[in-house]
This record gives structure tokens, sequence and C-alpha cells, in this order.
């Protein structure tokens, strides 16, 4: 089926797509980055010709698109000059200029001067650029019914591998890493996703230096969101996350953390004393932190909890244990040690349930990790050198990604639609009528 827009360009439309329009995500996205860059009082103007709303637009559809930044520019170009020549009967050509190589006019900044642009925004102007566009789409959707208020935060870690000639004490930004392809470099960004209500929004893209604590970065997402009014039911991470010093900022907020822990020594001998002698799977612990920073502060009390994630019994582990099918450091293996500062009720009978609780919602953490290839799939690698012009190209691809999350939310709303693309747009089909919709005068 055919649908003809303002601008008389015709694509291809599903049948359930008509009762589902997409909304103007491009633009709207673009206006929210010019509106805070006015906030922050940087030039919009680039040059005589060029405004900093046309290398936004180029930004945009170079991560939305898969494209490389020339590859974008001159995408827009030719869109913005078929816009033009829509409605006239004699088709306007742009001029050629003269020189030994062939120039003509331009609609839009090439991909040089956008890369010029990129490199001159700074990483403070970044850090409150992302807050802000995080902070609007969170809005957003809270308005449409797509989230509520009760939300649970995901936070984890995603590397970026790097090639370049830079080492760590002249780039604070790269960290040592393993199994890279063809690199032992790479940079480290945080990444926090709220999930409510089956919709996962990205909250938080921040770039950590080498040898520095994530938790302060941690603790200013959880206080935003706080700010605006939301309850952080709990915070779910890996097995690296769960230190003194996360925990201890957890417990004054009211908010329980889940997730699991590392296999220390003192959780070794728990788990020795469990196959042996057939304690209780669910065990209290003391998290201490580091004697020369924390000597004078008290532990914080926490629960640890043994299962099995792969489909097998504890007691099945630990009756191959006794009867020597398996040694102990194979059997340590198998179990998994989960640690939540929520404590257990006091019947026996609903201890059971609630670990199968605490369990089941660690497994949303998963959403996160999906998050991230799909934002790597979102566009292609940047050829960015400097860490905010990195962090510049990253963070457009995290707020395309919440703009699909939105769009798909819409979707489960709509009435009188298959049941197959009530599920939502699939990130190609959402790319592509995007970059469609740019040319469209008006909402369809």
């Amino acid at each position: 089926m055919q649908s003809v827009t303002t601008s008389r360009l015709e694509f291809p439309l599903h049948p359930a797509e008509e009762s589902c329009p997409y909304d103007y995500w491009l633009p709207w996205l673009k206006n929210l980055a010019l509106e805070i860059i006015n906030q922050t009082h940087l030039s919009k103007r680039k040059g005589y010709k060029y405004s900093a709303e046309d290398f936004w637009e180029i930004l945009i559809l170079h991560s939305l698109m898969d494209l490389s930044l020339d590859e974008a520019s001159d995408e827009l170009n030719k869109l913005l000059w078929q816009k033009e020549n829509a409605t006239r009967r004699r088709k306007i050509q742009p001029r050629q200029f003269l020189g030994e190589l062939v120039r003509r006019e331009r609609k839009c900044p090439n991909g040089d001067q956008v890369r010029k642009y990129r490199q001159s925004l700074p990483l403070w102007i970044l850090n409150r650029l992302n807050d802000m566009i995080f902070d609007a789409q969170l809005n957003y959707a809270l308005q449409n019914g797509f989230i509520s208020h009760q939300i649970d935060l995901l936070i984890d870690n995603t590397d970026q591998w790097y090639y370049g000639s830079e080492r760590f004490p002249q780039n604070p930004f790269l960290t040592k890493g393993y199994n890279g392809p063809g690199t032992s470099r790479k940079r480290n960004y945080l990444g926090l996703m709220i999930k409510s209500k089956g919709t996962s929004l990205f909250v938080g893209i921040h770039l950590i230096k080498r040898k520095h604590s994530n938790v302060p970065k941690i603790l200013h997402c959880i206080d935003r969101i706080i700010q605006h009014g939301f309850n952080v039911r709990a915070v779910i991470g890996d097995r690296w996350f769960p230190t003194y010093e996360l925990l201890s900022e957890l417990n004054p907020r009211g908010i329980h953390y889940i997730g699991p822990y590392r296999k220390w020594k003192p959780i070794k001998r728990l788990l020795e004393r469990y196959l042996k002698k057939d304690i209780h799977y669910i065990q209290s612990y003391i998290v201490r932190g580091a004697p020369k920073k924390f000597y004078h502060l008290p532990g914080i009390h926490v629960w640890l909890i043994f299962t099995n994630r792969q489909g097998r019994r504890l007691r099945d582990i630990r009756q191959d244990f006794k009867q020597r099918r398996i040694d102990l450091t194979e059997a340590m293996k198998e179990i998994m040690v989960m640690m939540t500062t929520k404590p257990p009720p006091r019947c026996k009978k609903a201890q059971q349930g609630w670990a199968s609780s605490i369990c089941q919602k660690y497994d949303r953490r998963w959403q996160i990790e999906t998050g991230f290839r799909d934002i790597n799939r979102l566009g292609p690698p940047s050829n960015a050198h400097t860490n905010a012009r990195k962090l510049t190209m990253r963070s457009v691809q995290y707020w395309l990604y919440n703009a699909w999350q939105i769009e798909k939310a819409r979707r489960r709303r709509q009435h009188n639609m298959l049941k197959s693309w009530k599920r939502g747009p699939t990130l190609r089909q959402f790319s592509f009528i995007q970059t469609q919709l740019r040319l469209v005068e008006k909402k369809i």
C-alpha cells in the first residue's frame, strides 16, 4: 500500500501502520537539544550560512540511519533539494562553483564542517545535555502513561574498544581490556536504565575515568530521578556493583539492591558449610568497607541466597557432591550467590517465595544488555578521537533508542490492530519511517 505525503513522496506502509501514526521524533530530539544549548548560552550560529540546527540534524541522522557523517550530510542535502523541488514545475538545480574540483551549492553543511562543530562541544555541556534530554523523555513517557512512578533501576557497564595511540596517563578515560579484537585498550561507559510497565528507557550514560569510582554517577542519576517524583524500588546490577560505598548510600534513600555477589573467601566458606553440613540456603551476611577508608563505619546487613540459574535443584547438587560425583570446586561453580538488602519474611514457608521473587526480579537486568546490543546496531562506530566527541555520538544513540522504545509503547496501546503489529516497529522500520517523515510538512 502506498501513502502519499504532502511533499508528494511515496513510500510503502504496512496496512496496520495506518492506524498508528509515528511521532516527529527527529525534530523533537533536535529542538530539545537546541533548547538546552540555548540555556547554556552557546552560539546558535556557525558561520554565515548554517545554524546549530543544521548540524544537529546531521548528527541525529548519522546515528539513526547507520551512515557516516559524510553520507548523512549528502543524504540530507539530497532530501532537502527534493523538498525544494517537490511543488515546482521547473526544478531548481544547485549552482556549480568554479575550480578544479566539482563543487555545488548545498542546503546543509558537509561532513568536515559537522566534525568541527562536534569537536567544539565541551564535555560539561554534553553531561548537562544528557540529563535534560533523558528527563524530558521520562516526563513524556510518564504523561502518556507508558511508565509509572514505580520503577526499577538497572545498571551495567559497556565497553568501546580503542585503536588509537593514546595511553592512560595521557588519556584518563582509557582502561585496560582483555580479549579485544586487535587491541587491549577501551573506553568504559556506565549505562543506567529504568524498567516500568513493560517499557525500558535509558536515563543516563557516563564515561568513567580509569581508577575512578562509578558510584557518584549512579547516585547523581538516582537523586535526579527522585527529584522528578519517581520511586526507585530496587537497583539491579551485576556482581561488581555491590560495594560498601554504593550500599551505604542506598540504605538512607530507602532503596534495596538486588544482584549476584562475588565468591570471596568468606562466601566460599559459607558454600562449603552448605554442601557439607546442610545449613539453610538463605544466610545473613555483613558487608564491610575497606579498612583504610571506612574503618570507623559499621557494616551493612545483607542476605545471601544460594541458587542455581541453570535449571538444577540445590539438593541435587548437594547430593552429587556427597556421593562424590563432583568435587567441591565443581559444586561451588554450579551455585550462584544472590545478594539483596531486602529482608526476608520470618515465616520459613514464605521465605521460599521471597527468594524466588528476588531471583526472578534479577532476570530483568538482561534488558539493559539487550539495549546495549540494539544501540550497537543503531549506528556505525564513530570516527571521533576525543572523549567529548565520542560521548556526543554515543549519547545520540541512547536518545534515539528511547524514542524507539516510546514508539513501541505507543503501539501497544493502539486498538483495532493485528497482534503482531502491537509489538511495535523494528529498529530498521523505525529508522526508515523517521527519515521519510523528515520531509513531511505536517504530522500525519
